[in-house]
C-alpha cells in the first residue's frame, strides 16, 4: 500500500480548469502574435467596411438557408454605405495577399484589410474594362509596388466603386464567396509600406 494522500476530486477538477486556462491564455496571445493584421489601427471609414463584412459573415455562418444568408449580405450594404462616406480612401491599412501580373504585363494587386476580406484589382482586362483598375508598367505606382512583398504591411489610398444593388462593387460570383472572403474591387493611386 501506498502512503500518499490521495488527491480530492474537487482539487483535481480546480488544476484541471486552471490547466486549461493557462493553455487558452497562451493559445491566444500566440494567435495575436501570429496575426499581423491584429497590430494595425483602421481609419474610421476602414473600420466600418471591416465591422459590416465581419457581421454578415457570422450572420452567413449561422444562416440555415440562402435567403438568409441574402438577408446578410443585404444587411452588410445598407450598413456599408449608410457608414463609408466618400467612395475614395486614404491611409488604409493592411498586408500584401497577392502581386502579380496579367497577361498583358499590366500589376494586379491584393490587399487583405481584416481576416477574410481583400480590396484588389482585376486580374483581367476585360473585367477591368469598367473601371481600370490593373496597374500600368509605366507608371510610378507599379514601379513601388513591384518591390514590395507578399505579407508584407502596407498603407494605401485609391477609391472604391459605386454599385447600384451592392453598395460598392465586390469581385465574388457566389453568395457565398461575397459573404466570407468579400473581395471589394478597388483603384490604388498610392501603396507604401509599413515599417515594423
Amino acid at each position: 500500500m501506498s502512503d500518499k494522500p490521495k488527491m480530492s476530486t474537487k482539487r483535481k477538477i480546480l488544476i484541471a480548469v486552471g490547466v486549461i486556462f493557462v493553455i487558452l491564455a497562451f493559445v491566444s496571445t500566440n494567435n495575436d502574435q501570429n496575426d499581423p493584421l491584429a497590430s494595425l489601427e483602421y481609419p474610421q471609414n476602414q473600420a466600418a467596411i471591416v465591422e459590416a463584412s465581419k457581421t454578415a459573415m457570422e450572420k452567413a455562418k449561422k444562416a440555415e438557408n440562402d435567403m438568409q444568408k441574402g438577408s446578410a449580405l443585404n444587411e452588410r450594404n445598407k450598413t456599408i454605405c449608410a457608414n463609408l462616406g466618400s467612395l475614395s480612401v486614404d491611409n488604409w491599412v493592411g498586408i500584401i495577399s497577392k502581386i502579380d501580373s496579367n497577361s498583358d504585363g499590366f500589376g494586379v494587386l491584393e490587399i487583405q484589410i481584416a481576416k477574410n476580406i481583400f480590396v484588389k484589382t482585376w486580374n483581367n482586362s476585360l473585367s477591368d474594362s469598367f473601371h481600370d483598375t490593373l496597374i500600368k508598367p509605366s507608371t510610378t505606382l507599379f514601379e513601388t509596388v513591384s518591390n514590395l512583398k507578399k505579407g508584407q504591411k502596407v498603407k494605401f489610398s485609391g477609391n472604391l466603386f459605386k454599385d447600384s444593388s451592392t453598395c460598392i462593387v465586390e469581385a465574388s460570383l457566389s453568395l457565398d464567396g461575397k459573404l466570407k472572403e468579400p473581395e471589394y474591387i478597388f483603384k490604388f493611386s498610392q501603396v507604401t509600406p509599413i515599417k515594423d
